[in-house]
């Protein structure tokens, strides 16, 4: 046997033999996260995906429709300009203020006290599905995006687009 494991890494039988690569750690290792923390990051930066999704969407419409020459963007010749802003405003702002929503209700929970039963598991400093600090900057950026979209859109509803 030369302790060829098939990989291209070489077993080792001190440590079960699995490696992830020739030089790499001598045992497998399970990098999944919990679903918890997922959930968690996903809110942290939802608030500013979706201003940058609004922004993109205005402006690419907004530059199309009033540069734009040729046949495909005639389409997209005023008042759709205003129109798709102010929609798209409309979607964006609603979005922004839920997942603002969403996190304040999870920073208040991670504030309340916790239930006995779910205390010995894990410890509120570590159980990110409870609010905390990533919860309260997650707000902070909800409501941060949320400024952003009326900043960039609400112009739209007094001036004209082009």
């Amino acid at each position: 046997m030369s302790g060829d494991d098939g990989r291209g890494g070489r077993a080792d039988r001190r440590n079960g033999g699995s490696t992830t690569s020739q030089h790499g750690t001598p045992m497998a290792v399970d990098i999944a996260a919990p679903p918890q923390a997922r959930r968690a990051l996903t809110l942290f930066v939802a608030g500013p995906v979706v201003w940058f999704a609004h922004f993109m969407v205005v402006y690419v419409v907004a530059e199309a429709g009033c540069t734009g020459d040729g046949t495909g963007l005639r389409l997209l010749d005023p008042p759709v300009p205003t129109v798709v802003t102010l929609a798209a405003t409309a979607v964006a702002a609603v979005a922004c203020a839920a997942i603002a929503w969403w996190e304040y209700q999870r920073w208040q929970a991670g504030r309340r006290p916790m239930p006995a039963a779910h205390t010995d598991d894990v410890p509120e400093s570590e159980d990110p599905e409870i609010g905390g600090t990533l919860a309260f900057a997650g707000f902070l950026l909800a409501v941060v995006s949320l400024l952003s979209v009326l900043f960039v859109g609400l112009p739209a509803a007094v001036l004209p687009a082009c």
